[in-house]
């Protein structure tokens, strides 16, 4: 799939609108200095808690990272954070303790010059002590901080860089509990959302009743999904979408961890007519393309996980017209804006999940920013990638960092 201008043929599931090639028709002009980089961990307690076959989230943890450049400017992002309860924390002394000091008087046009001089330098480090998709986190977070950044300094909206027609992104409702079927989707549905992803795998929960109660809930022409975050074996994969098959999913997410063998991953596309997804655990262009030759149909990059935008956007630049590109995420309205605008610039095909369950850190954080009409978010007009968080807003919910 490629974001481009020239015409090609409708894609296989979804037409799609022609966009821009990220890699040929937009670039980056200014030369920017950063100063230095400040770390937010933050946390939010009450709201609703997603049920996953992982666990569940007792608080919001979270860590957004702002990166401020010598002309006073600054850019936010995303670092993924949800587990464990104090992985904010970590990783926050991480940027302090090892990531600072290199970003500190970085002269820099395009993000991807940042990221490629961290890879570069702090690779072997991170390798060593063994925190190597760590060390991926924190660059996706600061590779949107840097976009936010590199827009706001030359004065432009992601849109208008991306010279989109229609500045909003389609979304689509998750982590539904089975609990609140009944209630969130026909909500969702008048929202105009048409795409509902539920939680399956649960011990106590029987998979197929969850689908089943799901799709006499969802309108004439919604379409489910379902995400068992890893947790089947490939046998359990094999019975389990084949118990379901009948309800016609759209996709089904990480039915086997990500790590499974090739040939596990060949022999479930093979076994189930429901096409496979996955990409939140992937962390690298080279095996996300891996997987579409397993058989698998939806790539899902998470924007504060790996890649930050500029990987997303590579990503789609690189994998098979057939292919869908639908990103993951889980956060705060920071992240959640990223990753939007990810699907925006992708078009049509794309469609990007925001969660249906009350968490202050994407509803109140940034104000009323993701509000959902007609099935689309609309993104932010101003210069910039992101809304900045309201600053009294994030104190509330600020945690010590030492």
């Amino acid at each position: 799939m490629r974001i481009h201008t020239s015409g090609r043929k409708v894609r296989l599931f979804n037409p799609r609108n022609t966009r821009p090639n990220y890699l040929t028709d937009v670039r980056f002009r200014d030369t920017i200095q950063i100063a230095d980089v400040e770390v937010f961990p933050i946390r939010a307690s009450g709201g609703v808690s997603p049920k996953m076959a992982l666990g569940t989230m007792p608080t919001r943890p979270a860590l957004l990272v702002r990166i401020n450049d010598r002309s006073g400017c600054f850019g936010w992002g995303e670092v993924w954070a949800n587990f464990p309860p104090r992985a904010n924390l970590h990783k926050a002394h991480i940027i302090d303790d090892v990531i600072a000091a290199h970003l500190k008087d970085f002269t820099y046009t395009d993000p991807r010059e940042v990221l490629d001089a961290l890879r570069a330098e702090l690779s072997i480090f991170f390798l060593h002590v063994g925190q190597a998709q760590v060390f991926e986190h924190i660059l996706a977070g600061i590779d949107a901080a840097l976009w936010d950044l590199t827009l706001r300094h030359t004065g432009i909206s992601f849109a208008a860089f991306m010279k989109l027609s229609e500045p909003s992104a389609l979304s689509y409702a998750t982590s539904i509990n089975a609990e609140d079927l009944e209630t969130l989707i026909p909500h969702h549905a008048d929202l105009g959302q048409t795409y509902f992803k539920l939680k399956v795998g649960f011990a106590e929960h029987d998979s197929v009743e969850i689908v089943r109660r799901a799709a006499m809930l969802c309108p004439r022409g919604s379409r489910i999904m379902v995400d068992s975050n890893q947790s089947w074996t490939l046998a359990e994969a094999k019975s389990s979408l084949q118990a379901i098959e009948g309800f016609d999913p759209f996709f089904a997410e990480e039915a086997l961890p990500a790590d499974a063998p090739i040939a596990a991953w060949e022999e479930l596309a093979k076994a189930t007519r429901i096409p496979l997804a996955g990409g939140e655990n992937i962390y690298s262009i080279d095996h996300f393309l891996t997987m579409t030759r397993a058989g698998m149909r939806v790539l899902q990059p998470d924007v504060a996980k790996w890649g930050g935008v500029s990987g997303a956007l590579d990503l789609a630049d690189a994998v098979p017209e057939d292919v869908l590109i639908w990103p993951h995420f889980m956060g705060t309205a920071i992240g959640q804006l990223a990753a939007l605008s990810i699907s925006a610039a992708i078009g049509q095909a794309s469609v990007c999940e925001v969660d249906v369950n009350e968490n202050a850190l994407r509803t109140r954080l940034c104000g009323s920013v993701i509000t959902i009409q007609d099935g689309k978010v609309a993104l932010p007009s101003e210069p910039g990638l992101v809304r900045p968080p309201d600053i009294e807003i994030l104190t509330e919910y600020l945690e010590r960092v030492y």
